[in-house]
């Protein structure tokens, strides 16, 4: 990070790192919508660029980073493979669920998907919400309905079901990145694993008719806000709550309003914005109420 540790408490260390996560997650989702809803690319494409390049990127990173430090994680083979799938199963729902969902279901099927999971997991792990915490939550999650919910039409039911096994994959992800004791060695594997099941798709995939402009997109994505996105996610995710985790992602939507408002020139409401605090008002009602409870 560009501020040293030193400077900041952990705690306050960790909320700035995940708000460049989401920032990375909102720029991801504009970039995903750019390519696929003016259907610059096909999704089968897409996905296979955007998780070769995330691959390549962090191959070329790891190369780098081996030469001034050894790593000697070795990890459960079996944790590594499923990295791998669940980035795979993510990237690949997500991409033939959106060209088919409106903006707004697919937020709702997606995110509400990723928490039900998260905070199932977590509450199966033994933790028990506060009273302030649970407060946190319903504040934020209504406040994530009301602003997506404007945009969203009733889906069919395949790219519905798409999405939520979308939501399964990403939120199992997340859970996995927990045990990563070597981020930068995880994310790599697991965009190399994600890669080569790719393959598969190619055959049913049209590579060759994709323009110029999805084919940027697609590596934009894959290779920054993808892999350099989650390559800090799964470094603060070992610091933080499966609650945390869950909660934060709900801020994805209000920043990619933000983003489109200041680089598409997107129009933005009042309600927009009044119920964008709401959902940082919840969350951060849910972040005091662990601290409450230390």
């Amino acid at each position: 990070m560009i501020i040293p540790d030193i400077l900041l408490s952990h705690a306050a260390l960790v909320i700035l790192q995940t708000f460049v996560v989401m920032l990375a997650f909102a720029a991801n989702s504009l970039l995903c919508r750019a390519a696929l809803s003016a259907q610059l690319i096909d999704a089968g494409s897409f996905t296979f660029i955007r998780l070769a390049s995330g691959a390549m990127t962090l191959l070329l990173l790891m190369c780098i980073y081996k030469r001034r430090k050894k790593s000697n994680e070795v990890g459960s083979l079996k944790v590594r493979g499923f990295r791998g799938v669940s980035l795979f199963g993510y990237a690949l729902f997500f991409s033939y669920a959106y060209i088919s969902l409106a903006a707004g279901t697919g937020a709702l099927l997606l995110f509400g998907t990723v928490q039900l999971t998260l905070l199932a997991l977590s509450y199966l792990q033994g933790y028990r919400f506060s009273k302030l915490e649970l407060t946190g939550i319903v504040v934020s999650v209504v406040g994530f309905v009301l602003l997506v919910l404007p945009s969203a039409e009733k889906p069919e039911l395949l790219p519905a079901l798409l999405m939520i096994l979308s939501g399964i994959c990403w939120a199992w992800f997340t859970r996995l990145g927990q045990t990563a004791s070597s981020p930068q060695l995880s994310i790599t594997e697991g965009f190399v694993v994600a890669s080569v099941l790719s393959l598969l798709i190619l055959p049913f995939a049209s590579l060759v008719s994709a323009s110029l402009d999805g084919i940027v997109l697609a590596i934009l994505s894959g290779s920054i806000t993808s892999a350099m996105g989650y390559f800090l996610w799964y470094r603060i995710l070992p610091k933080m709550l499966l609650l945390h985790a869950s909660i934060a992602q709900l801020s994805v939507p209000v920043f990619a309003i933000a983003m489109g408002y200041a680089f598409l020139g997107e129009k933005t409401s009042a309600t927009e914005l009044l119920l964008s605090g709401t959902i940082l008002i919840g969350i951060a009602v849910t972040y005091l109420g662990r601290a409450s409870k230390d």
